[in-house]
């Protein structure tokens, strides 16, 4: 399906028990570390907050922020709404101008803000960290303890499982089709790891929504309606639509994505990411199902003259749903012939070298000994050599 980016360092690859209420209380009180003037420690805030989910736009605060046995009586220029999203080290912040706040007594201000998820374009399903600070002059007078909350789809009532690298959330499935979805997301992590040798991966959330209307409403403003779900591998996370008791689905879906997830971690680093060819490639040749054609399809193009070269899909897939739908199956064939000349061995030095951050050249050239140039031939010869007679 498509390949899409959010407001993070990382990258996003779309293809397709109850949790908490709306309305989360948090109440921390941090002894003061001294009075405030320019050049003391930064003090330490009491922060009760009230957090509601405001679905699909993003979550509401409403804050009273007070200094413990001091009077509220900073003189400041702003106030900070501090948080962090998932996995994402990256701190994000939302600006309250001085303007709007409001001094409810001489030892507490009331502050008010929306965190627009909708607009940034995060997904649903991941734990927010957050926590307030008091500014003036561009320093930071008075910080508050993190705490956690929760962004979810809360139009729906969820049900979790989870194993030690999985946690399944869904709604609307039978409860032994659901634990089938949980027991391949983990055996597709279990094989992954053992079959490539990889270091145990974080784990996984997976939202898991039983019909494309349910989840057409949890999508950004102005997706596309073809949009079945998602990874979202900066985030840990995975979105998909799984009609009730379509196991045919578990096993397109869930292993494809899983393994967007498992490849993210076991090749990340901060100067390059995947070729698609060969991310989606992998994704392809892990599922179960849905690749039948594939190879008719990519032999036909080679007799035809219009393969694509593995260079042209390092980036991204033809928008054109038949051209990209021959990307996915040349970036499968690729996959086979290079297990098929190199062994899962090649696989896995392709993985330990793609994270080093080096050029794809490179990379090709320390796991296989050969130019990106040459496997492109060598794929090509190996496409053509299968052409009908």
């Amino acid at each position: 399906m498509k390949r899409l980016g959010h407001l993070s360092p990382f990258c996003l690859r779309i293809v397709t028990a109850i949790l908490i209420g709306a309305l989360l209380v948090s109440h921390h009180v941090v002894p003061a570390l001294g009075q405030m003037s320019g050049a003391s420690p930064v003090e330490e805030l009491t922060a009760t907050s009230k957090v509601a989910i405001d679905f699909p736009t993003g979550l509401r605060f409403t804050t009273t922020l007070s200094l413990v046995d001091a009077p509220m009586n900073i003189q400041t220029d702003e106030v900070d709404l501090v948080y962090l999203i998932g996995d994402d080290e990256t701190e994000r912040l939302i600006i309250v101008p001085v303007s709007e706040l409001r001094q409810a007594d001489d030892r507490t201000i009331a502050v008010g803000t929306l965190i627009d998820f909708q607009q940034a374009g995060i997904p649903p399903g991941l734990e927010v960290t957050f926590w307030w600070q008091v500014n003036r002059d561009n320093v930071t007078l008075a910080r508050s303890q993190p705490d956690k909350t929760t962004w979810f789809d809360n139009r729906q009532e969820w049900s979790e499982l989870s194993t030690a690298q999985v946690h399944l959330h869904y709604f609307g499935l039978d409860a032994d089709f659901a634990k089938g979805i949980l027991d391949s997301a983990q055996g597709t992590i279990t094989r992954l790891e053992s079959t490539y040798s990889l270091d145990n991966s974080r784990a996984v959330s997976i939202w898991v929504y039983p019909n494309q209307d349910s989840f057409r409403g949890s999508l950004p403003a102005n997706s596309r309606d073809t949009i079945a779900g998602g990874s979202y591998i900066g985030f840990s996370l995975i979105a998909a639509v799984i009609p009730n008791q379509s196991t045919s689905e578990i096993g397109r879906v869930i292993p494809h994505e899983i393994s967007h997830q498992v490849l993210f971690q076991a090749t990340y680093n901060p100067f390059t990411i995947l070729p698609v060819w060969f991310d989606e490639g992998m994704a392809t040749h892990t599922q179960v199902g849905g690749t039948s054609s594939y190879m008719g399809m990519v032999i036909s193009a080679s007799a035809n003259d219009s393969l694509f070269d593995l260079t042209s899909l390092a980036a991204s897939f033809p928008f054109v749903p038949s051209q990209a739908t021959l990307a996915y199956a040349s970036s499968w064939s690729a996959i086979q012939y290079i297990e098929q000349k190199y062994g899962q061995e090649g696989i896995t030095a392709l993985i330990v070298a793609f994270r080093s951050g080096v050029s794809y050249d490179q990379v090709i050239r320390d796991a296989l000994g050969i130019s990106m140039d040459q496997l492109n031939a060598d794929w090509k010869a190996w496409i053509a050599s299968q052409i009908p007679t």
